[in-house]
């Protein structure tokens, strides 16, 4: 019978914080969050991992609803187990935090059931070092919004408009910087994203099943 126990992946610079029958919740040294999730309930998906840019649509539209950007997605093969990898930006939810907040997340879905991974981490302490160090790197080619100046409210402050300004894709978030910031959350939380697809291991049990398909719809016309 599959169970939360049918998928394993390396958790072995990790602490086990909870345990409950379809939850786990794990704390890595470098302060990156793991919570893996059993649904004994297919996903409520349109699409499914043979239609990826249905998948990248309709996760980059969940994001921006939550006030978030997505940075990247891709569906992987890993051990016979199909599996969609988001990684995604939003802004810390400490109130008056200027501090990014960044989520991946594995999607491991089946017919009747599925698993999902999120690996989450925050920044903490100073913030912005990436950005301002690769906008002195990039130069020019940092991207510049185009807006008229504005004057803030009275009462207002400079920090309440930058939390509400939406978020976008900058060069400080690309991949390519992660060497340079080994430390920085989204760096963390990327190469985690990465070791933790790559070490998914399911049991016989589970790697027999099919992957999760939506029903097609087919329309057949008379001449």
């Amino acid at each position: 019978m599959v169970s939360m126990e049918s998928l394993t992946f390396d958790v072995a610079e990790c602490t086990l914080g909870e345990s409950s029958e379809n939850h786990r919740f794990w704390m890595s040294a470098a302060g990156v969050a793991h919570l893996m999730r059993f649904r004994a309930v297919p996903v409520d998906w349109q699409f499914d991992l043979t239609m990826p840019d249905a998948a990248a649509a309709f996760y980059r539209q969940q994001c921006i609803d939550n006030r978030g950007v997505m940075l990247s997605m891709e569906v992987v093969k890993v051990m016979g187990l199909e599996v969609l990898s988001g990684l995604f930006k939003y802004r810390a939810p400490t109130p008056g935090s200027l501090a990014m907040y960044y989520v991946g997340i594995l999607w491991i879905p089946f017919g009747d059931f599925n698993y999902q991974i999120n690996i989450e981490a925050q920044e903490i302490g100073t913030t912005g070092i990436r950005e301002a160090a690769v906008m002195a790197l990039e130069g020019d080619k940092w991207p510049i919004p185009d807006a008229e100046p504005i004057e803030l409210a009275e009462g207002e402050s400079l920090f309440e408009r930058m939390r509400a300004t939406p978020l976008r894709v900058i060069p400080s978030d690309s991949a390519a910087y992660d060497a340079m910031f080994p430390s920085h959350p989204l760096s963390l939380v990327r190469a985690r994203l990465r070791e933790v697809a790559g070490t998914l291991e399911g049991d016989a049990g589970l790697t027999a099943l099919k992957p999760f398909r939506v029903k097609r719809k087919w329309q057949f016309w008379k001449k």
